[in-house]
């Protein structure tokens, strides 16, 4: 019987496929492709087991155990790394960040107390740059904080026309919910004594006789000045340079939320050598939110976008944290632009919030809102109940699995912590600011006794809501081992122990920086931790954070980080 001879040609072709197949297995190498020998594996499973060797292949964790039984699934073609004691730990995960802001800063003239140890130093940097600078350009600046500069006088618009009468000046605040322009900066946004107020908890400066004293407070005033550095085009070189810090100090996922890329274009700046240098999620917000259409799709394993984020309240370090009690009257409060009795005010109607969640909830999506204050997590936690008590029993239980986050947490009462742990809720605490702003809370905005209540961190991880902890970068450097330390000794940076009973033990802050901020973003069957079947997302370590005194945790070193295998 003759067959058609399309048909014949099919068979030659599946015959031929079949045979390469066969080759192919017979080829491959049967052994790991890399093994980890001789270290404190730390696997952050369910028993924090601890070992001293792991296999991979194909970017996946085939075998964690001892040297001995991980050597034996080695071949010819298995690449070996002798650990020689150092630590072997899974990736860290940067749960809360701003890589696209950093990304922008990175061209702005650096003033902050990270790099400057006195205002002088910080005002001597501008200077040098308005003489560098020809007439009528735009000088933008970020870092001032009067906490971390030491003498450091706030400027007013006055002090800025002095310094920069041919320039337009922009300079941020370091914790990047205040600003401060001279007269040229104003003139060029068409901002005058009969502008109004953008609303929306944000407003411009004035001083007693209703003039505007160049001060800036909350997104809806800062971002019209912002608007041409947020071109992506201009910033991607610079964005693929923090993707690269962050990968350097051990992350390898980091989540934006807010101000992003635009997502092709950020998948783009991650590449290197044709593979991503690190995983990347993001949360979007105002105008963006319109494309968080249909559900969410996990479909990528280096790219993703999780959901929507908003703001609640704002910075204790603007006075739009929204607090029950008044912030404290001191010298600091008042060069912060902090009025007396101000209690802070919400930065989106309840109404406005509530609809949002409730239509993104629907769609599926994760919501992560930015809740500084004790009365802004009170009234957050209404809104979420009132979302919650409408839906049916079954979109009840839908709406626990969303995982939904509350971002910073400062005054979060450990007394409410049951109510938003029963919703479902997960916390990500912005930890240090304790290690730098401790001492002025607990001496000039809040007073000793709220302060020694902030960021329950212990109080959630006995809950089970799986918390995590933050640099909210670029207000604070983008370090693990800083954020464990503080989250573990509770110290500032003057030594005042704040909140003792809140904090974490060791095992506990490697936890909330991995496996944590895996299940916070829903991936913890995938990394978080070294357990078979999960990405090889490693993270090698000079000494075992276990052995090491806490105290020296900021002295840790990344040595090496591995994506899914690759270094």
């Amino acid at each position: 019987m003759r067959y058609p001879q399309f048909f014949s040609h099919s068979v030659k072709l599946g015959i031929f496929l079949l045979l390469g197949n066969l080759l192919l297995a017979c080829t491959e190498s049967p052994g790991a492709d890399r093994i980890y020998i001789n270290g404190d594996i730390l696997t952050v499973d369910a028993l924090d087991t601890v070992t001293s060797a792991l296999a991979v292949k194909g970017g996946k964790i085939i075998a964690v155990g001892t040297s001995e039984e991980i050597t034996a699934l080695a071949d010819t073609h298995t690449e070996t790394t002798d650990l020689q004691g150092k630590a072997l730990l899974p990736g860290f995960i940067a749960v809360h960040e701003h890589p696209a802001i950093s990304a922008v800063f990175r061209n702005f003239v650096d003033m902050s107390g990270f790099r400057h140890r006195t205002a002088a130093e910080a005002w001597q940097v501008l200077e040098g740059a308005i003489a560098d600078t020809p007439k009528g350009e735009w000088i933008y600046a970020m870092g001032l904080d009067p906490v971390l500069l030491e003498g450091l006088q706030l400027p007013d618009r006055k002090a800025l026309d002095q310094m920069a009468p041919h320039n337009p000046v922009f300079i941020l605040a370091q914790s990047m919910h205040t600003a401060w322009v001279n007269s040229a900066a104003l003139a060029a946004m068409d901002i005058d004594e009969e502008t109004p107020d953008p609303g929306e908890g944000s407003y411009y400066g004035r001083d007693k006789n209703g003039r505007l004293n160049g001060t800036l407070v909350e997104k809806p005033a800062l971002e019209p000045f912002l608007a041409k550095h947020k071109n992506p085009f201009k910033v991607t070189t610079a964005y693929a340079g923090v993707l690269t810090d962050l990968r350097n100090a051990g992350y390898t996922s980091v989540a934006s939320l807010g101000f992003n890329m635009p997502p092709w274009l950020a998948r783009w700046a991650s590449m290197e050598n044709l593979q991503p240098r690190i995983r990347q999620l993001f949360y979007y917000r105002g105008d963006n939110l319109s494309k968080l259409s249909g559900s969410p799709r996990d479909n990528d394993d280096f790219f993703r976008v999780r959901g929507a984020k908003f703001w609640y309240d704002g910075s204790p370090y603007s006075g739009s944290m929204v607090v029950e009690q008044a912030y404290l009257d001191s010298h600091l409060a008042e060069e912060l632009g902090i009025a007396h009795g101000s209690h802070g005010e919400p930065v989106i109607s309840a109404e406005a919030l509530r609809t949002q969640i409730q239509e993104l909830n629907e769609c599926g999506w994760q919501i992560a809102i930015h809740v500084q204050g004790d009365r802004a997590a009170q009234e957050y936690l209404q809104i979420l109940e009132q979302v919650y008590e409408s839906l049916s029993e079954t979109q009840q239980k839908e709406f626990i699995t969303r995982r939904h986050r509350l971002e910073h947490g400062l005054l979060l009462s450990k007394e409410i912590l049951p109510a938003f742990a029963k919703l479902g809720i997960s916390p990500s605490f912005h930890i240090n600011h304790i290690y730098y702003y401790g001492d002025a809370l607990e001496t000039d905005l809040l007073g000793a006794e709220r302060t020694q209540r902030t960021l329950p961190v212990k109080s959630a991880f006995e809950l089970g809501m799986h918390p995590t902890l933050h640099s909210d970068s670029p207000m604070f450097p983008a370090e693990p081992f800083s954020l464990m330390q503080t989250a573990i000794s509770r110290h500032s940076r003057a030594g005042i122990r704040i909140g003792e009973a809140e904090a974490l033990t060791p095992r506990q802050a490697l936890r909330a920086m991995t496996i944590n901020a895996a299940w916070q973003l829903g991936m913890e069957k995938e990394i978080g931790s070294l357990e078979v079947g999960k990405s090889a997302d490693l993270v090698i370590l000079d000494k075992n954070p276990l052995s090491t005194p806490v105290e020296n945790w900021r002295e840790i070193r990344v040595l090496e980080t591995r994506l899914a295998g690759r270094r």
